[in-house]
């Protein structure tokens, strides 16, 4: 029996996206007649609850979860020997031994080698070892075939040791067709939101270019509908209050915060248009989730946005405010226009599922265990 090790240390708590993708995987892999023992590595601080996720070919493994680097580099080493492991799935950080083992590093996105200025110091000093690590793994997940020629492009694996791994997106967005009314009217009361809006969600930082989007707002023709941005401030946040107030926009933006999955969904689904202008993803979530939800969507023509959101989304040049105003103004104009993508957002959001994922992740430790010579998921 072939025995494979699996880094689900976020599977309970992790940075949003990397515990997003863990989970998820976890979830289907644990549930699944697979064809070898699967060791699961989980932050020691929730050993208890991970016992539910023991299966009869699946073992829990707590280990010392945090820094991701250090345990990985470290502390994973030492049980891939105890446990005499054949294959591991690490999560952005490969271990160099011991040898003999294969290894396989999912690295959800490289975007701080080509854009250094998004990142803070102490960021770009903990991801640095990143790309010396990938170099040495057997084989290297990433999110986009964008992300993917940027490894190529800095040289952390070639075309034959790099796949894509496209995410899924949570079956719980869904259109606003699909909730009570009661249950409407119990969000719309508890976020006072505004009878039609603008959605942006995600963390507020530079990279994000919320800045540009505050300042669209102003060239809109529509002067009534308001803009919500749900997300909170991060590394390299910015200061949008004072283009607010420049702009004497107090009425029209709103700020949520944080706001619990099961209150986004439908902040979402009742939204008039979603708006994501990003300067650098390496997959794009937040599009896709308001696609799933048939909400329009409009989003920078910048990395990995136009490949995953193909012919569904509105594309602008997101270093220009009077563009973005432009094509929300043509969604919100043009009801043609605006029932077209709407259709294509579900479309194209239910090719992105955490099925597909897993098979690939399953068809490839199959190929590096001998259990089968050539990987057939697409």
């Amino acid at each position: 029996m072939v025995n494979v090790g699996f880094d689900a240390k976020w599977y309970f708590q992790g940075p949003p996206s990397g515990q997003v993708v863990v989970k998820n995987l976890v979830d289907l892999l644990i549930n699944r007649p697979l064809p070898f023992m699967l060791y699961l590595f989980v932050d020691d601080q929730y050993r208890e609850q991970a016992q539910t996720l023991e299966r009869e070919n699946v073992i829990i493994v707590p280990i010392r979860a945090r820094p991701n680097l250090f345990s990985n580099v470290f502390i994973i080493p030492y049980w891939i020997k105890k446990l005499n492991l054949d294959i591991v799935f690490f999560q952005n950080f490969a271990s160099l031994w011991p040898v003999s083992t294969k290894k396989i590093v999912c690295v959800l996105d490289v975007l701080f080698l080509d854009f250094p200025e998004f990142f803070t110091k102490k960021e770009l000093a903990y991801f640095s070892p990143m790309r010396f690590l990938a170099q040495r793994a057997d084989y290297l997940f990433t999110i986009s075939k964008s992300e993917k020629d940027r490894f190529i492009k800095h040289k952390l694996g070639h075309d034959a040791t790099i796949g894509v791994l496209y995410l899924g997106i949570n079956k719980k967005f869904k259109p606003l067709a699909e909730y009570t009314p009661e249950r409407i009217a119990e969000i719309e009361l508890k976020y006072n939101l505004p009878e039609r809006y603008i959605l942006s969600v995600g963390r507020i930082n530079i990279r994000k270019n919320l800045i540009n989007l505050v300042k669209s707002l102003p060239f809109l023709k529509d002067k009534a509908i308001s803009l919500v941005i749900v997300g909170k401030a991060d590394h390299k946040n910015v200061a949008i209050a004072p283009y607010i107030e420049k702009y004497n926009l107090q009425d029209r933006i709103q700020f949520t915060g944080f706001v619990p999955d099961e209150d986004l969904y439908l902040i979402y689904a009742r939204s008039t248009l979603f708006c994501f202008p990003s300067y650098a993803e390496g997959f794009g979530f937040p599009p896709l989730e308001a696609m799933s939800c048939g909400v329009p969507t409009v989003v920078s023509d910048r990395t990995s946005l136009p490949e995953i959101c193909g012919l569904a989304a509105t594309y602008v040049n997101p270093d220009e405010p009077e563009d973005i105003a432009d094509k929300i103004d043509l969604l919100l104009h043009d009801d043609d226009y605006y029932q077209a993508k709407r259709h294509l957002s579900l479309l194209q959001s239910a090719d992105f599922t955490w099925e597909k994922a897993t098979d690939k992740i399953i068809e490839r430790i199959n190929v590096m265990a001998g259990l089968r010579t050539v990987e057939i998921t697409a």
